[in-house]
């Protein structure tokens, strides 16, 4: 039995050294395993933001959608995803002129498109439109702009290889911007006072399941707090339950203040993507 064993041993060494001997091609691992690789960049078929904004205007206006039926790619940076919870199933997206939002109905994005990743979308049968007036691309839903599925996101979006946080623009907040051209975009608010801060009130209360959030005019799962006094109508601080820092106490002294300026109608609402968006020391 013994020399049997040692038989069966040997067989067994033999088959797996001539396994090892054979040619074997390691995986790719250059291109991502995310979205869609066969997406060929092609300079002459690319748009800008602006372009987008200013072709589908009455359809962002007007609070409807229209699907892009020519064969165009939107070469773009990621500015803001899900990571922190408060920017829930989509990312915001720019590039040298302008930002936007792209609706994806599904979460956990932010694996695979990070901030400052460079993307490539093909715009073909995908729609935009506007929620709030809010530029969107997304699909349509009930006859109005909505989220992509995800398998049809995986199939529009190419991930290419620049990461680069140097080309995220952030510009300094104006109530007074231009809400058409600049909605979307990544904003600083210096030497803001957040409203309700008294040294224990949260940007968010916990988020309880089978309870209807009611909070400062909101009964969808978002806190407004005012800054620095603005009507809640024209400027408010926008923050989900969902969110990781929504137990944050809100600072009773000035901050410097980071975040997605998106519009609803004629409110701004700023949203910060982290804790971090809030620099209590920062001048």
């Amino acid at each position: 039995m013994k020399a049997k064993h040692i038989f069966l041993t040997i067989i067994s060494v033999m088959m797996l050294t001539a396994c090892m001997d054979k040619e074997w091609e390691a995986p790719d691992m250059t291109e991502p395993a995310y979205g869609n690789n066969s997406i060929q960049q092609d300079a002459t078929k690319q748009v800008t933001i602006d372009q987008l904004k200013t072709a589908y205007a009455n359809a962002i206006s007007g609070g409807g959608f229209q699907r892009i039926t020519d064969d165009q790619q939107l070469l773009c940076t990621v500015i803001g995803n899900d990571i922190g919870g408060n920017i829930y199933k989509q990312i915001i997206v720019q590039d040298s002129t302008g930002a936007m939002v792209v609706g994806i109905n599904g979460t956990g994005l932010f694996p695979f498109i990070s901030v400052g990743q460079q993307i490539l979308i093909s715009l073909k049968d995908l729609c935009i439109g506007g929620y709030g007036q809010q530029a969107q691309i997304g699909d349509e839903y009930n006859g109005s702009i909505g989220r992509m599925s995800t398998k049809k996101w995986e199939e529009h979006v190419r991930i290419l290889p620049s990461h680069d946080m140097s080309q995220i623009d952030t510009l300094d907040f104006d109530i007074a911007m231009d809400k058409n051209r600049y909605a979307g975009h990544l904003v600083r608010l210096k030497d803001v006072m957040i409203g309700d801060a008294d040294g224990t009130t949260t940007l968010a209360p916990e988020y309880k399941a089978g309870t209807t959030l009611t909070y400062n005019g909101s009964t969808n799962g978002y806190v407004h707090h005012s800054l620095n006094g603005e009507s809640m109508n024209a400027l408010v601080l926008r923050t989900s339950t969902y969110a990781d820092f929504a137990s944050l106490v809100i600072p009773t002294e000035p901050v410097t203040l980071y975040g997605i300026a998106t519009r609803y109608n004629s409110t701004w609402q700023i949203l910060i993507r982290a804790a971090d968006d809030i620099k209590v020391n920062e001048k």
